[in-house]
């Protein structure tokens, strides 16, 4: 269901277009009316609608001003215009900002339908689209990846001691997103390969298959002079295109000749059974992900820790106060960026199946940008940081007001940043979901984030306005987050104070009698 915000400084308009269209029926939840831009801003600003629609000209801000300002925090939602005024530059004015909605008024109930039918129909087409990208292009291999590993990395932590109930723990996730583990999986080992060949190795192999056997995932480790080569089964027989691939490998400083050997299994937990009990012995294990080697430590009793810390965390009614302590005193003393980025995906994939608020999307787009960071103390931060947030959710209970703190105080450092919202907090500084973020604000503080914003760049002004040398107006404009738009400032702060910034520096500069 999509959410709708209707601004129009007409109360009949605003109240005839709630009342007599069945929103239900087109899958339309209204979140609200505003009967001003300040107030459509705010609102917006609160409770991130995806469609908004608006009337051109309003108090505070206009339609098209509204639009320009969140165009810059937010280019996916959707507006349409009613307008009295059939001005070729008006509508040329939106367009530049992607609304394809103008309607004059008076419009017809259905003309009103009509457009939103049709961004409802761009809305699906958009995220279809969206989640191809995502989960078929960029997280899907990413998320594979940290599943394998994952997989990988509790075999070699429980070994003998994993019991079915524990693997089938494990694999949920994988057939959600990746279908049946049942599927034959084919296993290749290229033996006597020496260590300073295996990147070469890697590229090579990899460029070989992606061009051979497109759309068909390959995975590959490096072991102790070997190299194993493993997939999922498909129509073709790749064996005899493989070996002769293999068989051509050459390398400078190579002192025998690679030697490749096929083993086929029913599926992938067989396949790994078999594999993980071949290399538990060694102390490091290599990973190929397609562009760079990832290096699988075995640190069997760290891992055991902190997959039990994990599943008792996330998977626990109980008290788990103790538990993450533990887990956060573990995650702090790895001191390899490698193998942190081995744990996270495992971390938080397993919150994410018990939090309904938190989805595959949410924790598929953290790790993506967690993936990115090259320093260890900051992937570390950020990582304990979500599993906080992430633990919060499960029990809200106990984290009151810690959440509200923070979120005011980055406010107060950051209150010149005109484009300073709730969403980019939540997911640039806290690493949560903006929607949860926004009901904890709110319980924890009685206030919306928005009335606080604006509350706390008030104050801000008059701290600017109130001193021997008062900063100019337009000035304090920019200073509390107004950017270059005096207008727009006078008028929140004349509606927050009763009046004008000038009437404010006259006040304050009256002598007292």
């Amino acid at each position: 269901m999509l959410k709708l915000l209707i601004a129009d400084d007409e109360k009949t308009i605003r109240e005839t277009i709630r009342s007599f269209i069945n929103w239900e029926a087109l899958d339309i939840e209204v979140v609200g009316t505003a009967k001003d831009g300040i107030e459509a801003y705010n609102m917006i600003l609160d409770l991130y609608p995806d469609i908004v629609l608006t009337d051109i000209r309003m108090p505070g801000l206009s339609g098209l001003e509204l639009i320009e300002r969140m165009h810059e925090i937010n280019k996916d939602m959707q507006f349409i215009i009613l307008s009295g005024y059939n001005e070729f530059e008006y509508a040329k004015t939106a367009m530049q900002y992607g609304v394809r909605h103008y309607l004059l008024k008076p419009c017809s109930e259905q003309q009103i339908i009509d457009s939103i039918k049709e961004i409802k129909q761009d809305y699906q087409t958009r995220m279809i689209q969206k989640n191809i990208l995502t989960e078929h292009d960029q997280l899907k291999s990413q998320l594979y990846t940290g599943m394998l590993i994952s997989i990988i990395n509790h075999y070699l932590a429980h070994g003998s001691d994993l019991t079915p109930e524990m693997e089938d723990t494990f694999y949920t996730e994988y057939r959600r997103h990746f279908g049946s583990v049942e599927q034959p999986f084919e296993v290749c080992y290229l033996y006597y390969l020496d260590p300073y060949n295996r990147t070469e190795a890697f590229e090579k192999i990899s460029a070989f298959w992606e061009e051979t056997y497109p759309g068909v995932r390959l995975h590959l480790l490096y072991v102790q002079n070997t190299m194993v080569l493993f997939f999922r089964a498909f129509a073709a027989d790749p064996y005899t295109e493989l070996s002769v691939c293999l068989s051509e490998l050459s390398f400078a400083k190579q002192s025998t000749t690679p030697l490749a050997r096929l083993c086929s299994f029913p599926g992938l937990k067989a396949a790994m059974h078999k594999l993980t009990s071949q290399i538990r012995r060694y102390e490091e294990i290599f990973y190929y992900n397609g562009q760079s080697v990832l290096l699988i430590n075995n640190y069997d009793n760290i891992l055991r820790d902190i997959q039990t810390c994990a599943d008792r965390i996330f998977h626990s009614t109980e008290n788990t106060d103790a538990d993450f302590s533990l887990l956060f005193s573990q995650i702090e003393n790895i001191q390899q960026l490698s193998f942190l980025k081995q744990i996270a995906p495992s971390l938080i994939m397993n919150a994410a199946s018990v939090l309904p608020s938190f989805g595959i999307v949410d924790a598929v787009d953290f790790l993506i940008a967690l993936d990115r960071e090259t320093d260890i103390d900051v992937y570390r931060k950020k990582l304990i940081q979500q599993l906080t947030g992430l633990q919060q959710m499960k029990t809200p209970a106990s984290s009151t007001g810690e959440i509200s703190d923070k979120i005011k105080s980055y406010v107060r450092d950051h209150i010149e940043n005109p484009e300073l919202s709730l969403k980019w907090i939540a997911e640039h500084e806290l690493y949560m979901n903006v929607d949860y973020i926004s009901k904890k604000f709110v319980k924890e503080t009685g206030q919306k984030f928005s009335a606080y914003l604006t509350e706390m760049r008030i104050k801000k002004a008059k701290e600017l306005l109130s001193g021997s040398n008062p900063v100019p107006i337009a000035d304090v404009a920019e200073l509390v987050g107004c950017g270059n738009n005096p207008m727009y400032f006078s008028q929140i702060f004349k509606k927050g104070t009763g009046m004008s910034p000038s009437s404010y520096v006259k006040m304050i500069q009256k002598p007292q009698s």
